[in-house]
């Protein structure tokens, strides 16, 4: 589905704060791949899962789905992002899940359910009485209502107390099967990994260090 062909990225090439992110990245996630991304600050994390979303062009190599570069699929590819209160634009839940999307009330219904959160309760509250744990859930419902074939989620349990943490590794773990997308997660917290993770990407320098099983 996704492939990135010696992909590398250097920022602000030729001037002399150019910098090197990434450099000969060779990659390929399947349609149900649950992929783990590692790797100390610096490591090129970052630039890697902005060029799995398409919100970043590399400036060498390739970065398709389907063929088609990543930068011009919409929607194929979604990100949610640590500070999920930055991606919530509408005052209640349910609003908010349709904003930007075709959407009715009985999808975004549905995409709440995925994500664990009982539509009932949740479909009328206000988006600022929410947990930390429960906003990301609501931006992760959010992008599922676009119907993406992959999701990037960038650092999805950092803060979380260890209720919420679990009841976000169990949606990840599910994702593929409830959702019908692959989930790429870019993270330090690797424990429980085996739950939410078939394969591990560890970066080093730019570069994959390992591609390996859980």
């Amino acid at each position: 589905m996704i492939e990135l062909t010696t992909v590398g990225h250097v920022y602000s090439p030729g001037t002399p704060w150019s910098h090197r992110a990434l450099g000969g990245v060779e990659l390929s996630i399947g349609a149900a791949d649950r992929v783990l991304v590692v790797g100390a600050n610096g490591s090129g994390k970052s630039t890697l899962a902005w060029i799995l979303a398409g919100l970043l062009t590399p400036t060498e190599g390739t970065a398709t789905i389907d063929g088609h570069p990543l930068t011009e699929t919409k929607g194929a590819v979604t990100i949610a992002f640590q500070h999920a209160r930055l991606q919530l634009f509408r005052p209640t839940v349910g609003e908010d899940i349709r904003f930007g999307a075709i959407a009715d009330a009985r999808v975004a219904d549905a995409a709440m359910s995925v994500v664990g959160l009982d539509p009932e309760r949740f479909r009328d509250r206000r988006v600022d009485e929410l947990s930390g744990g429960e906003q990301r859930r609501v931006a992760l419902a959010g992008l599922l209502v676009r119907r993406p074939r992959m999701i990037v989620l960038d650092e999805p349990l950092a803060g979380l107390d260890a209720p919420s943490r679990k009841l976000f590794i169990d949606v990840l773990a599910h994702m593929p099967d409830r959702a019908g997308a692959a989930t790429v997660v870019v993270s330090h917290d690797v424990e429980d990994a085996d739950r939410f993770a078939d394969r591990v990407i560890e970066l080093g320098d730019g570069a994959i260090v390992s591609d390996r099983p859980v």
